[in-house]
């Protein structure tokens, strides 16, 4: 049995009955959100610059991997679900104190966590990545900016996202998406694929929406 109690057309709670209690379930159908939480911009700067300094430069587009898949855990291949596959952390994770701090702050299994780097004047083309979507309630994608100005236009669903460094969002990725980099800095931004939970959807819920 169910009762809703709305607050916006972008997101409301539910009361649910679980295990003969009464529980307010969370939802949220918007496309966006700006997370109430903000980190440490010149920290996540200058250990990106150091991590990115080991790596050979790149045309276009380039990912440097924070986590990778554990090879003894069997992949069931289901991209849509979040156990495909277990992770564990890189290398580059171990030494990188700031990032951890990020990922340390989500009360949620972090999956895929990756550095995206776009380079100057790059673009990356309107598409859609159909699992993360937070109505099939297993994976969404949060982000973090790291290096960003406001010549980066991050588009979702035709209107651009004022992403600045240090915020965090959440974007449906299940809808059509694209990354233009008009400026002579490369663009980049800290991935990270976490697994639906209760916290998850209300941290989404809790932000910024109308952006």
């Amino acid at each position: 049995m169910k009762s809703l109690s709305w607050h916006r057309e972008k997101r409301w709670t539910s009361s649910v009955r679980k295990n003969g209690m009464m529980t307010q379930e969370v939802h949220f159908d918007g496309d966006r959100s700006r997370l109430p939480h903000r980190f440490d911009v010149k920290a996540l700067q200058a250990e990106t610059l150091e991590l990115i300094a080991a790596y050979p430069p790149y045309l276009h587009y380039q990912v440097i991997p924070l986590t990778m898949m554990d090879a003894s855990q069997a992949s069931h291949g289901d991209y849509t679900r979040a156990d495909w596959a277990s992770w564990k952390p890189t290398a580059a994770l171990k030494r990188s104190p700031a990032i951890q701090q990020v990922l340390d702050s989500l009360q949620c299994e972090k999956t895929n966590v990756r550095l995206m780097r776009l380079e100057p004047l790059g673009e990356v083309r309107p598409h859609k990545d159909p699992q993360l979507d937070l109505d099939l309630g297993q994976q969404v994608r949060l982000h973090v900016p790291i290096f960003a100005t406001e010549e980066v236009d991050f588009i979702l669903n035709g209107k651009r996202l004022p992403l600045q460094p240090g915020e965090l969002w959440y974007m449906r990725l299940s809808d059509c998406h694209q990354v233009i980099n008009r400026g002579l800095t490369e663009r980049i931004q800290l991935s990270i694929d976490v697994v639906v939970n209760d916290w998850v959807k209300e941290q989404i819920a809790a932000g910024d929406v109308d952006v």
